[in-house]
């Protein structure tokens, strides 16, 4: 099968004809559309830990991502399959390495996928919501809001402090629509950073807006939420679907262990983004280049 076959490769050295298989991609094209052209996220599941190990989830992991688009950076780092884990020395304070709750919020590429390779010994309860199901509440009941979610407010990381561009000289928007195709970008910390940044705050109808985005995003009638379990990899897309993660904690025996890959996808669904969006989701990118063209080396992880 494709493991054996690519056995002699690091996972990441792995390329979409090694992991190509007649079996496996009816089921991979199948996962894609549902993401990419559905309803937007879909989990994997028939892995178990009993079959396989952590290399050969690294191996799975990354080979289906060949299948769906091209790896993206994760961090300014470097990385590219990302170890979603509690890390005690996290100094930028990103999420995937910390145990904290992480609300409803979009990655800043086309697809996430997450591949559980151990629970924790308690929480890690994940959820998802549709953002278009939030859009279309929002047109429904308080179109008003709609303008300054549409309008959006500047950007900033966290990482990016020390360089040339600390800031996006523009407004990135929670919501775009670019041909009927309605879009979605939305993580709380990079507006508040931003306002740091800035010193100013956002203005009042922007602040509204997001508090009942953030109310919408919670509702039982609107969100999921399950338990992902080891074994099971779930892809979404991050223009129409937010997802989320309660704390969680450690013990000796169980220390939570996900992996993550952020994918570039095919053309079609880039051109629906506005460039504001695009281009803030390929802020690691940035930060890697400056990182390299400075000769520093910016410890993420």
């Amino acid at each position: 099968m494709v493991l054996a076959r690519s056995a002699h490769l690091k996972p990441q050295q792995v390329t979409r004809e090694q992991f190509d298989h007649p079996a496996l991609n009816p089921m991979l094209d199948e996962v894609q559309s549902i993401v990419l052209k559905g309803r937007g996220a879909a989990v994997i599941q028939g892995m178990t830990r009993a079959r396989y190990s952590d290399e050969a989830f690294e191996r799975i992991c990354w080979g289906f991502g060949t299948h769906w688009g091209r790896a993206a950076v994760q961090s300014s780092s470097g990385d590219r399959l990302g170890h979603v884990a509690n890390d005690p020395n996290n100094p930028h304070r990103r999420g995937y390495r910390d145990n904290t709750e992480l609300f409803m919020h979009t990655d800043g590429y086309e697809i996430l996928g997450l591949l559980c390779v151990q629970q924790g010994a308690s929480g890690g309860v994940s959820g998802l919501v549709s953002t278009l199901a939030i859009h279309n509440e929002i047109v429904a009941t308080r179109p008003e809001l709609l303008d300054p979610l549409y309008r959006g407010f500047p950007h900033a990381l966290i990482e990016a402090r020390n360089t040339a561009n600390p800031i996006t000289p523009y407004n990135v928007p929670v919501f775009s629509s670019v041909n009927g195709d309605v879009s979605c970008l939305y993580t709380r910390l990079f507006l508040r950073e931003a306002v740091q940044v800035l010193g100013t705050p956002m203005p009042d109808d922007l602040t509204e807006a997001i508090a009942y985005f953030e109310q919408l995003a919670t509702r039982d009638d609107i969100r999921l939420t399950f338990m992902l379990e080891p074994g099971e990899m779930m892809v979404v897309n991050n223009w129409t679907t937010m997802h989320a993660r309660t704390d969680f904690t450690d013990s000796a025996t169980h220390t939570r262990h996900l992996l993550r890959l952020w994918l570039h996808v095919p053309e079609e669904r880039r051109r629906a983004v506005i460039p504001e969006m695009y281009t803030w989701g390929n802020v690691y990118d940035r930060l890697l280049k400056e990182a390299m063209k400075n000769r520093e080396v910016v410890t993420v992880d």
